[in-house]
Parts: structure tokens; sequence; C-alpha cells
């Protein structure tokens, strides 16, 4: 059959391309969206993927509705309309099915169904980090690193941090070993993200690791951090780091499209 629509691929170096395995151009959806649609309409886009649809229907003044079974791409989403637009918009957004509190993070953590219980990794990372991490999907042997994100450290230098979600049986030796994980990686610094509170010895050992200083914002950091799942939901509290979102974008892009794939291979 001939493109009736005539529209092409997303071009490799195409600034909407986000590395994203299934990805559709937004001039595709905007064609859709156009004829089958008015301004002030709801979009109901039941499998949302990287956002094309709901990106476009926010344009073009449509209400929208976006749902997905993986928060990694409620994530990429939430990053993309950010980047697309405004932080006022993802800050207007409503979200449901993510945990909210201690109770929905303790069920989610504990799901039986490991693929499932990954999503609470998922869901730690990315919320610690504003969206702005890169989620190892642990293909095989991970060494203790779920998420890296990238910071800057001035007007053309980055920086890279580790990150790794622990949902019990924290102790001492897990922030040692992520110390070797921080070396390994080359990054800067770590952060230990734990739904049990840490201990002291834990504590001290993560002292231990030195400070780190942001040149950026002249200030310094423990180079190995410990949060809490309690402390991101009572405390609002989140990665304060300068993240460096073009970094972001091709280090996702360079990925291996199962490294985003939805659901892991059996």
């Amino acid at each position: 059959m001939p493109d009736w629509w005539e529209i092409s691929v997303i071009n490799p170096a195409a600034k909407e391309r986000l590395g994203y395995p299934t990805q559709k151009p937004e001039a595709l959806l905007e064609k859709i969206i156009t004829a089958s649609s008015n301004p002030g309409d709801v979009v109901l886009d039941a499998y949302g993927g990287c956002g094309t649809t709901i990106s476009v229907a926010q344009r073009l003044g449509r209400k929208w509705i976006g749902i997905d079974i993986t928060y990694q791409s409620i994530s990429l989403i939430l990053r993309r309309l950010e980047g697309q637009f405004d932080k006022e918009v993802v800050q207007n957004i409503s979200l449901d099915g993510v945990p909210q509190d201690m109770e929905s993070a303790i069920a989610l953590a504990n799901k039986k169904d490991d693929r499932v219980r990954k999503e609470f990794e998922k869901w730690a990372v990315l919320t610690y980090t504003n969206n702005h991490a890169i989620i190892n999907e642990k293909k095989g042997a991970d060494a203790g690193v779920d998420g890296v994100a990238f910071f800057k450290t001035g007007a053309t230098e980055n920086a890279k941090i580790v990150l790794q979600v622990k949902s019990g049986g924290v102790q001492r030796g897990d922030i040692a070993k992520l110390r070797g994980d921080m070396a390994r990686e080359g990054a800067e610094m770590a952060t230990l993200i734990t739904l049990e509170p840490a201990t002291a010895p834990m504590r001290a050992e993560a002292k231990a690791a030195g400070i780190y200083y942001n040149p950026t914002m002249q200030k310094n950091y423990d180079r190995i951090e410990i949060v809490t799942i309690k402390e991101m939901i009572e405390e609002n509290r989140r990665l304060e780091l300068p993240m460096n979102i073009e970094v972001l974008k091709t280090a996702q892009a360079a990925a291996s499209d199962k490294q985003i794939s939805l659901i892991p291979d059996e």
C-alpha cells in the first residue's frame, strides 16, 4: 500500500527522538488528533509509551488522559512535557496509581511478581531524581546499580551519580559495596534509597566515603547519601543537584532497545 499519510519515520538526529523503540512521529499524531477532535476535547491514550499522543494533545489544546503499565514510561512522559512546555504543566498533572504514601510504597515493594516489584525500584529512582535518571533494567548481574543520572559541574562539564534501591535487609556492607560500584562506574557520587531506616553503622560508612564539592552549586555534598522512602514521601526529599537533560537524552538514545523495553525478556 502507498503511504497516504506521507509522513516519514523519525530521523535519527531529530530533536523529538527519545530513543524509545516504538516512538511515533508527532506529525502523524497531529493529523490523527486534528482530524478526530476539537480543542477542549479529551484524548485518551491507554498505552502511553513515550507520550507522543499526550504531548501533541497538550500542544493542540486538548485535554488528555494517559495510561501506562510502568512508571518508567510515566517518568519519560513527564520529562518530555517538562522539556517541551514548562514545569507548570507537569505540576498540574494529576497522577494516579503510583505510591503517594508509605502504605502504597510498601505494598508495591512487597509485590510477589518480580517484574511488578521492580517497578518499586524504578519509581524510587525516577521520583528521587525528578525523572532525570536512566534505569538499569537488570539484564543479569547489575552490580548494585539501579539507575544512573548526570549532573552539571560547569558550563560544559558533567559528572555521574549512581543510585541503588533496597526494599529490605539493609546493612553496613551495602554501603561498602555501593562505594565500590561508584568507583567502578567512574561516578562522583552515589545514593542508596532504602525502604527501611538506615542504621548508625550504615551512616558512618557513608560518611567515610568523603565529601564532593560541586563548583556549580558551590556546595559540599556527601559522596554517598542515604535517602529513605519515608523522607521522599513525607518530606518530599529530592536530588537537588542541577541535572543535565541533554546528557541524559544522549545517553538514553545510545542505550539498547532492551534497556527501555516495557516488559523484560523471559
